[in-house]
This record gives C-alpha cells, sequence and structure tokens, in this order.
C-alpha cells in the first residue's frame, strides 16, 4: 500500500481496542476478526487512535524507537495495508 504523508489514519467505529500488558488487541465488531499487536505496533496504533497523519506516526516512531527511517516506513506501510484490508483502519 502506498501511503503519502498527509494521509490521514482514523478507527472505524466498529472497530474496539485495548492495550494489555502493552499489547494491543484490536475486535471489528462487524466481522468478529480479532488482530493482535507488538510493542512498535501498539504504538503506531495508540496514534491512528488521535487520527494522525501518516507522515506524523513515521516521524513519532522514530523519535521513539531505534529504526531507521527506510525501514519503518517499509513495516508501516504493510501494517497499516494489513489494518485497511481487515477494515480496521481508514485512510483518507
Amino acid at each position: 500500500m502506498l501511503l503519502t504523508d498527509a494521509a490521514t489514519l482514523t478507527c472505524p467505529k466498529e472497530v474496539l481496542s485495548r492495550v494489555l500488558d502493552g499489547e494491543a488487541v484490536l475486535l471489528h465488531l462487524g466481522s468478529g476478526m480479532y488482530f493482535g499487536m507488538n510493542e512498535v505496533a501498539t504504538r503506531a496504533w495508540e496514534l491512528v487512535t488521535k487520527g494522525v497523519t501518516y507522515g506524523a506516526l513515521v516521524k513519532q516512531l522514530i523519535e521513539e524507537f531505534e529504526v531507521d527511517e527506510a525501514t519503518l516506513r517499509a513495516d508501516m506501510e504493510r501494517f497499516v495495508g494489513a489494518l485497511v484490508e481487515k477494515k480496521l483502519v481508514t485512510v483518507a
């Protein structure tokens, strides 16, 4: 999935999430599908629930984790693509 820095990521109303022991678990109420996340993905999810842009998400994660920008962008494009596919995030 190709994302621009200006793309806004949001959580649909049909998605519930909880952070347990530092890891987020999402539930799509319509499909009943669960989705678990590791530490970096959980932090990304916390930012998504605030309605950040993709660029702001990348910038914040680079500041918080020891990762180069190219690696983070590749990982986040796959991650956000999986969330969009499962209807857990919308991109505008």
